[in-house]
């Protein structure tokens, strides 16, 4: 069993997820007396998913952090530079390369009892930087917005039009956001993406589900690119 890839590194994560996300949950699933879904079932389902689609251990590590930098500020009154040394600390001659995959899923990383920036800002640079991010950072990437943009069409099955309202950019931005990632992981060439094949799989299958979001909601792919909110990132070729 030396060979399997999976080490005590990866119980190392799990315990880090679960107490930097503990009393998180699911955007609006604790809303109105429900009970909420955990926060951590989404960092298990990215994990998932990037394991499905070839994630070596690192990058799995990864996709279990990826939202440390980002929401662990505030929930945990630690800044985001704290917990990353954290990372690099914990997983040895590994953790700085983790740290970096962490890095690139996170478009912000603000200090304890700071807010984020506006959304708008964050998502326009999230998607000019992705082109030009590492096949394994775009795995992770990738796996954690194909499990959001899962959620959202499970949501909109069962919930209808109003699962958007848990977003504060509204059905049109949320669906904006997620054509231009998808249309930006497809527009990525490069050798290294090409390298593997399963990695360009789940960009297709994040395409696919996109198109079925924005089937259900009665549009198509164009008219969502040219929603007013995100323009500048498909009217400037960094996603499409």
């Amino acid at each position: 069993m030396s060979s399997f890839p999976l080490t005590d590194d990866f119980l190392t994560a799990l315990r880090l997820a679960h107490t930097w996300h503990s009393g998180q949950y699911r955007k609006g699933t604790d809303k109105d007396g429900a009970i909420g879904v955990p926060y951590v079932s989404h960092l298990l389902g990215v994990a998932s998913i990037a394991l499905e689609f070839g994630a070596d251990e690192p990058e799995a590590i990864a996709a279990l952090l990826h939202d440390a930098l980002e929401d662990g500020p505030g929930n945990l009154e630690r800044g985001a530079g704290e917990l990353r040394a954290e990372i690099v600390v914990a997983f040895g001659e590994r953790g700085e390369q983790i740290a970096l995959l962490v890095d690139a899923a996170t478009d912000d990383a603000p200090e304890a009892g700071a807010e984020k920036r506006d959304w708008d800002v964050r998502k326009l640079e999230y998607l000019t930087k992705l082109p030009h991010e590492t096949a394994s950072a775009l795995l992770v990437s990738a796996s954690d917005k194909l499990h959001n943009a899962r959620a959202i069409l499970s949501d909109l099955m069962v919930l209808g039009p109003s699962v958007f309202s848990r977003f504060n950019q509204g059905r049109d931005g949320t669906l904006q956001y997620y054509r231009l990632l998808a249309d930006t992981y497809q527009r990525t060439t490069r050798a290294d993406v090409k390298a593997r094949p399963r990695l360009q799989a789940l960009f297709a299958e994040l395409d696919r589900t996109v198109i079925i979001l924005e089937t259900a909601c009665g549009l198509e792919a164009g008219q969502v690119r040219d929603f007013p909110l995100l323009r500048q990132a498909a009217t400037t070729g960094t996603a499409r």
